[in-house]
């Protein structure tokens, strides 16, 4: 479906996700404090009355951005488990990380407003929390599918797990930006340490099983 156009100045017409792009380049650059919507309208090619006419004031375009991209990244995340259903567990850890760090690569501006930038916002703050919760829900959701592969100690805390591999991929991809470390190196280690982390998980919960085997209760 072709993205919605708006009349501008003359009878112009202006592609909502231009202007969007724009102010997300703005808000990436300045932060939100900082952005001015004549900053905006000017990297947007309009004029600062046209824009505030029809997309709003400054908290309402910044709220309009971090949504759009959150629905890109829901969107890729959805794509990338989806995928994973059938993937041994190598493959698996690597699947669970790439959403977020390809997110990171392709649209830097976009993971920026969506995970890091400064907002007054309510609103901004539901979508960010949304976001995560989501990925933890498709990630639990995941596990659970793969739990005859992964091990039944894993569908017990599915849950858990699920969020400890969500906050360390962020913590890590977060850390990287913050250190201009290269993304791919970042992904690699964070998936490696999943792998390890449930194969470890995996052993610990065999060997609980032989020793409840071993020395029955009651």
């Amino acid at each position: 479906m072709p993205a919605p156009t708006l009349p501008g100045p003359s009878g112009r017409r202006f592609d909502v996700d231009v202007l969007l792009d724009a102010a997300r380049e703005i808000f990436y650059i300045d932060g939100f404090a900082r952005a001015q919507i004549v900053d905006i309208a000017r990297a947007a090619g309009t004029t600062k009355p046209t824009l505030y006419a029809r997309l709003g004031n400054k908290e309402r375009i910044h709220e309009m951005v971090v949504r759009r991209e959150a629905d890109v990244f829901r969107s890729q995340v959805a794509v990338a488990y989806e995928r994973g259903g059938d993937l041994p567990l190598r493959e698996l850890a690597r699947s669970g990380m790439e959403p977020l760090f390809h997110f990171a690569r392709e649209r830097p501006s976009g993971f920026h407003v969506l995970f890091l930038g400064d907002s007054p916002s309510a609103e901004v703050v539901t979508i960010r929390r949304e976001v995560v919760e989501g990925v933890i829900e498709q990630l639990d959701a995941l596990i659970r599918r793969r739990q005859k592969v992964l091990g039944a100690e894993l569908g017990e805390s599915s849950d858990l797990i699920a969020a400890a591999c969500v906050g360390l991929a962020r913590q890590v991809c977060e850390r990287a930006i913050a250190r201009g470390d290269d993304l791919f190196v970042a992904q690699d280690l964070a998936a490696r340490f999943v792998e390890n982390a449930i194969r470890n998980l995996n052993l610990a919960g065999g060997s609980r099983r032989s020793e409840h085997r071993n020395h029955p209760t009651g």
